[in-house]
């Protein structure tokens, strides 16, 4: 099976990895001749499900702990389960205070 997936970002190739590990002829293909400007590179790609769990359902803490196995499982050694680091733009600094007051087990950084 050939398979066209358009976008490299982490939605993009994560497919792209499931499908070519199942046997297709994966092709993706960017627009953007750099990384940057999708949503990936917005977004951060962030997997931390207990950040999420903060303000969502339990299911979101589920999934997001087996998505953590799917990335130990496709690459191994690279995936690191001591904690979650949240970074955030200056535009994003009240989000980080408010996550902070609505968790525990913190502690806040700078450069």
């Amino acid at each position: 099976m050939k398979v066209l997936i358009r976008g490299a970002g982490v939605a993009g190739l994560t497919l792209a990895h499931e499908l070519a590990t199942r046997g297709a002829d994966v092709t993706v293909v960017e627009k953007r001749l750099e990384i940057a400007g999708n949503a990936s590179w917005h977004a951060g790609g962030m997997l931390a499900p207990w950040c999420e769990r903060e303000s969502a359902e339990e299911t979101v803490l589920t999934l997001g702990r087996d998505a953590a196995d799917w990335w130990d499982a496709a690459l191994p050694g690279h995936v690191s389960r001591q904690g979650t680091l949240v970074l955030a733009s200056a535009r994003d600094a009240g989000e980080l205070d408010r996550f902070g007051r609505r968790t525990s087990g913190f502690r806040q950084l700078d450069a």
